[in-house]
């Protein structure tokens, strides 16, 4: 990824894996809940909607669709934010996150699932877009596919024989970052998993602690800079 958006904040290692959570707790409570589509996962939700397509499936191409939409929206908006706000996007897309997770949490069993996962998707593309950097490594806080590549391809040079100490120490703080970062994906998707079908929407709120932890480590004077 490049680097020359000035406007992308550098998190740290703490803050990413908060988010991470977040991002597998969403996922889960939403793909249970709310009709079977994913809120960050947009592959998924294009292969179900290619199966829905070939099976003539009409009414499965909508929920599928209606995700997709609203996580181009969410990136855009944060593209936007970034542009006139610069490195205060990041805090204002996280408080807007905050607040409509904390709004959606009080939503009866009977609000439209299409406009529920489509609210909850743009948020967190908000989110995946503004925060994309844990020290000198890029990586997702919302799906982990890209994160695991890191871990692999971190892990084969901190192995490989032949590299240089610099290039073998890189790897090891790449697979160590990312593999953590995987682990708080996992760790909150097996919690939005067991809140799901216990608390309904408000499994919602088990987010809001480790989103008000990122953004109060946020207004600290100043961001974890990268590492050399």
């Amino acid at each position: 990824m490049p680097h020359n958006d000035t406007a992308i904040r550098t998190s740290a290692l703490s803050e990413a894996m908060l988010l991470a959570a977040t991002g597998g707790l969403l996922d889960a409570f939403v793909y249970l809940n709310h009709g079977h589509v994913f809120a960050n996962a947009m592959t998924g939700n294009v292969i179900f909607l290619g199966i829905a397509v070939l099976g003539h499936n009409w009414g499965e191409i909508a929920p599928h669709l209606v995700p997709l939409a609203s996580f181009l929206a969410g990136i855009i908006t944060s593209k936007h934010l970034r542009v006139r706000l610069g490195v205060r996007s990041a805090l204002f897309g996280l408080g807007l996150e905050i607040a409509t997770i904390f709004a959606l949490g009080w939503a009866p069993l009977g609000f439209p699932e299409m406009a529920f996962t489509g609210i909850i998707t743009y948020v967190a593309a908000i989110q995946v877009a503004s925060f994309r950097r844990v020290d000198r490594f890029p990586y997702n806080s919302t799906f982990v596919t890209g994160n695991l590549r890191d871990v692999a391809e971190g892990f084969y040079d901190a192995l490989a024989h032949y590299v240089t100490p610099g290039v073998r120490e890189n790897g090891l703080s790449k697979a160590r970052a990312l593999g953590l970062i995987c682990l708080c994906f996992l760790g909150g998707a097996v919690l939005g998993a067991w809140a799901a079908p216990r608390f309904g929407n408000h499994s919602l709120w088990l987010a809001e602690p480790l989103l008000l932890a990122v953004a109060l480590h946020s207004l600290r004077p100043s961001a974890t800079p990268p590492s050399p």
